[in-house]
């Protein structure tokens, strides 16, 4: 008796346990569910889902290690071909900083989430989620999202196509995230962080010791784009175009010191100045236009990206190919004339200077990266390349100093130099030149005493964010 006694204790003991209610993140109850129905269970989450709602998933669809657990699961479409729904389910233990740059791109404020706590949360498989409704390439979207700084884990649900179908939310009831709260606590946040910071540096190239000094920015630019960003510089001015907005900048040598946002119908990519002190600035598929003494001056319709004359009076047309445009300006008009780089078969880049056009891209029948010197009037006159005639990383900016040319290569952080006939004399390496540790050089202006403002994105020291910082370069 005493044994049946025992036992029946134990079953009554397991049935409470199975009986007692589930918790929320925020330690809400909530109805725990047992579902029929297929399940696959992974290190991070266990989901169950009804066969008879249609979702299937293939082994590629489907990834599983000790960090990171991810499937993709989807109804394709009765008649033809493609998916109704797609829903991808991914939780992964890595650093906060994805998670991050998620927040931003879906439409929320760093600072709002972190501290004000602005955002409602929805419970997905026992994890509070911030929601989101958008877009994926030309689909309607909704995201779930969550970091779990405890377990150092992010949880993205990323639901495509017919999201509202009620299948959606049935897939979802069965999902169970299982984390493990390690006591890890994420790195600073960007206002936390400490600001990019570094001496005075230099490095011989060649026989030139070519010195660096850096340009504090006030207040310091944090920035998601590792790539967009430009600066032009009138006298005492300088212009900065952060991720597509204008700034101007009391630029006196030694610092960048915020003076106002300029606000502008459009965003833009490129920027350059001219003698007159106006301001010219461009993109694809938006207008270029012209900005002098706090006042747009100008709006012209139809060239693609600009690369504008010092004078002020024409410029080159470009996007990606060859055929290219000199566009020319008088009376308010604009008028385009075709110009051709014969020897060019790809454009990546393209900028002007006093006397040269500086076509950054591959030759016909050659896939190398180089820049093509051509005068003003379209005739080469010079190849620039690496040390042994082959390619170049990404020239971002060029320019012709009083010994040869200088180029800024943003792929391979290196600063070179060639000499007047486009021989290659050296590099400097980022670390070396600058005290960077893996910068991107976004491109450069030159300054009316010969030297460069070059601009760069580099991620802080204890990446707390990645920063447009500046220098000024002289020594060639």
């Amino acid at each position: 008796m005493k044994k049946k006694k025992g036992l029946t204790c134990l079953l009554l003991a397991a049935v409470m346990i199975f009986c007692l209610p589930a918790c929320s993140k925020d330690g809400e109850e909530t109805s725990a569910e047992v579902k029929d129905g297929t399940t696959v269970n992974a290190n991070l989450w266990d989901l169950v889902y009804d066969d008879k709602d249609g979702w299937t998933y293939t082994e590629d669809d489907f990834y599983n290690d000790e960090t990171t657990s991810k499937i993709t699961m989807k109804i394709p479409k009765e008649e033809g071909e493609g998916s109704l729904v797609t829903a991808l389910i991914r939780v992964a233990v890595e650093e906060p900083y994805s998670f991050r740059d998620y927040l931003t791109s879906y439409g929320f404020d760093e600072y709002e989430y972190a501290v004000n706590e602005s955002y409602d949360m929805t419970d997905i498989g026992g994890v509070s989620c911030l929601k989101s409704e958008g877009n994926y390439w030309g689909s309607s979207c909704l995201r779930y999202l969550s970091r779990v700084e405890g377990a150092g884990a992010t949880v993205l649900i990323e639901i495509t196509g017919e999201y509202q179908d009620e299948r959606v939310d049935d897939l979802l009831s069965g999902l169970t995230i299982k984390l493990k709260d390690t006591g890890n606590v994420d790195g600073p946040w960007a206002w936390e962080g400490e600001p990019f910071t570094t001496d005075e540096h230099s490095a011989m190239i060649g026989t030139y010791t070519v010195n660096s000094q850096w340009i504090p920015i006030t207040d310091c630019i944090t920035t998601k784009e590792t790539f967009e960003h430009a600066v032009a510089v009138v006298g005492n001015q300088a212009f900065l175009l952060v991720d597509g907005a204008l700034k101007r900048f009391d630029y006196d040598g030694a610092s960048l010191k915020f003076a106002e946002d300029i606000a502008l119908d459009d965003e833009f990519e490129d920027i350059s100045a001219d003698t007159s002190g106006t301001i010219w600035l461009s993109d694809f598929a938006m207008p270029l236009i012209s900005w002098k003494d706090g006042a747009l001056t100008a709006s012209y319709e139809g060239p693609d990206y600009v690369a504008m004359h010092p004078s002020g009076t024409w410029g080159i047309s470009w996007f990606s190919g060859p055929e290219c445009e000199k566009i020319t300006i008088s009376d308010g008009a604009i008028k385009t004339e075709p110009f051709v780089f014969k020897e060019v078969d790809t454009v990546r880049y393209l900028m002007v200077d006093e006397n040269h056009i500086y076509v950054c891209g591959s030759a016909v029948g050659d896939s190398a990266h180089k820049v093509f010197v051509y005068d003003t009037a379209g005739t080469l006159q010079a190849t620039l390349a690496d040390s042994d005639g082959s390619s170049l990383g990404s020239i971002t900016f060029v320019t012709e100093t009083a010994n040869g040319y200088l180029g800024l290569d943003g792929n391979m952080r290196e600063v070179v130099l060639w000499t007047k006939d486009g021989t290659y004399i050296g590099a400097a390496d980022d670390s070396d030149l600058f005290g960077t540790s893996y910068p991107w050089f976004c491109g450069g202006t030159k300054l009316a005493d010969g030297s460069i403002l070059a601009l760069m994105t580099e991620t802080r020291a204890d990446k707390s964010a990645m920063e447009l910082v500046a220098f000024k370069l002289s020594g060639f």
